[in-house]
């Protein structure tokens, strides 16, 4: 760096200094008792440097509050570019701005209210800051005119009203933090303005749960998490609205991690996997022995898809099959057919679209939507156990398909009712007699943050009479590599919304629970296993793949019972008993992710009440 920069940088630091230490002087003193001797004294420097810097008190004064109206813009706009083009979404996001903890600094609030109740500096405060708060209000306005518009509601609601309220309730909520310090509570404060949002915009906004109960989002009726101190379900519209499972794709499924596959499905450079879900198309291709990539399974030229079939070879690069586009596993685009017929463009904005990908103990995953945590860190709590089954050195194994292919099934049951089933042991004994005969009764229920869950149960010191659990109990090899408690023990692991893993001492599944459409969804999967030409081994995998195979059998009996029940006048939620406490982990995750699921109402009712459901949000 030459001397020039590194002057510039020093100066820069100054400035930044000194305009810090003006906001904690006024946040102490006030305008009044303001001096630029107590300023450099905060900031450790001599009242020279300030004058050297900004040339009088009156120019770092009004550098201070542009730094302040500065920070509140950009915190503004950032939300906004994320929050999407949903009105309510927006609105929301404006309130998340307007109350975030950078933003709404103790001190810098003490900026905003210095200049203006000080009668000498509001001529500064609206030169300055005038035209941010008119386009503020201006855009909180437009989107409560939006909402309202959107639901046919402006002969009967005030949007400029509501604005006005909802600007004057942040104004106070400020007014609050500038008394309450540190000790402030945002999340609160937050509350109290979806609260009013709920209240005027039912159909958009949920009440938070802790003032429900003393506000009614009328004429919403809300499900009741408790009956007599039992807990319930979900309400049963919440398996068959298509505008819940609009809501549940944006929440729930878009954010979250998929396995697509195992590293050994990808043995060397160009071997490719494919994955669909709710209209996204992805794969995953080795780009080297040390490098696995996820893109879009859609070319930039006109959307054709780029890759074809569940496993697949690319001959040292991807070619569209539409137009011939081409492009190398790092997602350039390195030729295309009659290049002249095209206007000058930069070959950058038209490669390949990357989509998060990380692989876990020998599992590749992505997710559609960046953000949240990492597959290792939803992992965690269960990493060591998983750790011993050696997952990174398995491989394919499972002679009843053909090694390039999932095995896939369709069922008319909506994921939910389908993970539900996955989550709870209390039908085993009337559900699953010949797994029943197997495993002793005790069964392990955990549940994690980040909608992570353990199940797990011990083999039978003697199994009952069922042919498959007699033959499994008999032959199972002891695995030296596992620690002695998982030598006879069934683990499964369950990431909402949808992987699981089935993990036994002589092989693991996969399988995942794809939605498709409200009640409707494809199961996905495969098996690995460590390497091992042992006869005990491939027979216990038999007799394994044989009493789950009948056990899937059975489970798809009865979730499909449970949906027609679910479409039922008669039955609007249940209760859950102990023996279903992953239930209620993951129905919990569905109301915290999708908040309108505490509603009792059938879509039909909310939509002809306020509008359309599939607006509704409450992050």
């Amino acid at each position: 760096m030459s001397q020039a920069q590194n002057e510039f940088s020093l100066s820069n630091d100054r400035r930044r200094l000194l305009i810090d230490a003006t906001m904690s002087a006024i946040s102490q003193h006030g305008f009044s008792n303001l001096t630029l001797a107590k300023i450099s004294g905060l900031a450790g420097l001599t009242a020279g440097t300030v004058n050297f810097h900004f040339t009088s008190k009156d120019s770092l004064l009004l550098a201070t509050l542009q730094r302040v109206a500065d920070d509140l813009s950009e915190t503004v706009t950032v939300a906004l570019a994320a929050a999407g083009d949903d009105p309510a979404d927006r609105l929301l996001a404006i309130v998340d701005a307007s109350l975030d903890p950078q933003v709404t600094e103790h001190r810098k609030v003490a900026v905003w209210y210095a200049f203006m109740s000080e009668a000498s500096a509001r001529d500064d405060y609206q030169r300055i800051c005038g035209d941010h708060d008119r386009e503020y209000f201006d855009l909180i306005h437009e989107l409560c005119d939006e909402i309202v518009r959107e639901a046919g509601k402006s002969a009967v609601i005030s949007a400029r009203a509501i604005a006005q309220a909802l600007s004057g309730l942040v104004d106070e909520l400020w007014q609050e933090i500038l008394f309450a310090d540190a000790d402030y509570d945002r999340k609160a404060a937050r509350d109290q303005c979806c609260a009013f949002l709920a209240s005027v915009f039912p159909w958009c906004f949920v009440m938070p749960r802790e003032i429900s109960s003393e506000v009614s989002p009328d004429p919403y009726t809300r499900a009741p998490l408790e009956v007599d101190g039992l807990v319930c379900t979900l309400p049963a519209w919440c398996y068959s609205s298509s505008d819940f499972f609009a809501l549940e794709k944006e929440h729930l499924f878009l954010p979250a991690w998929h396995l697509v596959c195992h590293t050994s499905d990808l043995p060397e450079e160009g071997s490719f996997v494919t994955f669909e879900l709710l209209n996204e198309r992805a794969f995953v291709v080795r780009r080297s022995r040390e490098e696995i990539a996820a893109y879009h399974n859609v070319c930039p030229h006109r959307a054709h898809s780029l890759v074809a079939g569940e496993f697949g070879q690319c001959p040292g690069r991807v070619s569209c099959p539409y137009h011939g586009w081409t492009f190398n596993f790092a997602g350039q685009r390195i030729a295309m057919s009659s290049p002249e017929s095209f206007r000058a463009h930069g070959a950058d904005a038209f490669g390949l679209k990357p989509i998060e990908c990380e692989i876990y103990r020998g599992f590749v995953f992505i997710r559609f939507r960046g953000g949240g945590v990492s597959v290792r860190e939803c992992y965690a709590p269960v990493d060591d156990e998983f750790a011993h089954y050696r997952t990174e050195a398995m491989v394919w194994a499972d002679n009843s398909l053909e090694r390039n292919c999932f095995w896939t099934e369709v069922v008319e049951v909506d994921w939910k009712n389908a993970v539900e089933n996955f989550l709870e042991d209390y039908h085993f004994p009337l559900g699953h007699k010949g797994l029943s005969a197997l495993m002793k009764k005790a069964y392990d229920r955990e549940h994690f943050d980040h909608g992570m869950a353990r199940l797990s149960h011990e083999l039978r010191d003697e199994p009952r009479q069922n042919w498959s659990a007699q033959k499994y109990h008999n032959i199972l090899p002891t695995y030296e590599h596992l620690p002695a408690s998982l030598r006879r023990r069934w683990t499964y692991y369950a990431a909402f919304p949808g992987t699981f893993f089935d993990i036994f001492p002589e092989k693991m599944d996969f399988f995942q629970m794809i939605p498709l459409a409200p009640g409707k969804t494809m199961l996905r999967g495969r098996s690995y296993a460590l390497p091992d030409d042992d006869r005990r081994t491939r027979a216990a995998q038999y007799l394994s793949h044989r009493i789950n195979r009948r056990v899937q059998a059975e489970d798809n009996r009865l979730t499909a019972e449970v949906q027609k029940g679910l479409s039922s006048s008669s039955y609007q939620y249940g209760i859950l008993s102990d023996k279903e406490v992953l239930v209620q982990h993951f129905q919990d995750w569905v109301r915290a992710s999708v908040p309108v699921a505490t509603l009792l109402n059938t879509p039909d009712d909310v939509a002809k009440a306020n509008g359309v459901l599939s607006i509704a949000r409450g992050e």
